[in-house]
């Protein structure tokens, strides 16, 4: 008899380096294994990272650059879309805002050619992300860890977004890098 209950898949972000976590730890649900290192880096118009599999050393995964974010250019407001270059994918992933989308979701488009969505909500004393496709179902979650300096939050996964699971830890950090 097959086993019909899939497991999800849960990550632990840490910040590693500073309070402000230029360098995230990704790992595993025993909270020990370290399965993804991102390296991050800033200047006053962009910033960059870094994912690489199983720490500093290991293959690099994907390299992201946001949108420019300086002073607005002849008067042009829409600064353009966060590209992340997955190594595994042979087309850059653009993250976007789609024009009327102003509560912070941002729209990608997974290795499937399908879209997806990373919409935030905030309460009092939480904050969480939902990844959802096009028909609303949830891929997953990112719950921002509050009250904490090295712990940034949890990555669960459902076993539907199993299949791209280096994308969307390289989206949700993307997400948690400021300034996105």
């Amino acid at each position: 008899m097959p086993n019909t209950l899939e497991q999800l898949t849960t990550l632990h972000i840490y910040n590693f380096g500073s309070v402000f976590g230029n360098r995230k730890i990704v790992k595993g649900e025993d909270k020990i294994t370290t399965l993804y290192f991102m390296q991050n880096t800033r200047s006053s118009m962009y910033w960059t990272f870094d994912l690489h599999a199983d720490g500093p050393d290991g293959p690099l995964l994907c390299r992201a650059q946001s949108s420019y974010h300086g002073p607005p250019l002849l008067d042009e407001v829409n600064h353009g879309p966060t590209i992340l270059s997955m190594t595994a994918v042979r087309q850059p992933v653009k993250m976007e805002r789609k024009r009327g989308a102003f509560n912070g979701t941002v729209f990608f488009n997974g290795p499937d050619h399908k879209e997806y969505r990373w919409q935030t909500t905030a309460r009092l004393f939480s904050a969480m992300m939902e990844c959802l496709d096009a028909e609303d179902a949830l891929i997953a979650t990112y719950r921002v860890t509050s009250m904490s300096v090295t712990k940034d939050g949890v990555l669960v996964v459902q076993p539907s977004g199993k299949f791209m699971l280096d994308l969307l830890v390289a989206t949700s950090l993307a997400m948690r890098t400021p300034s996105n």
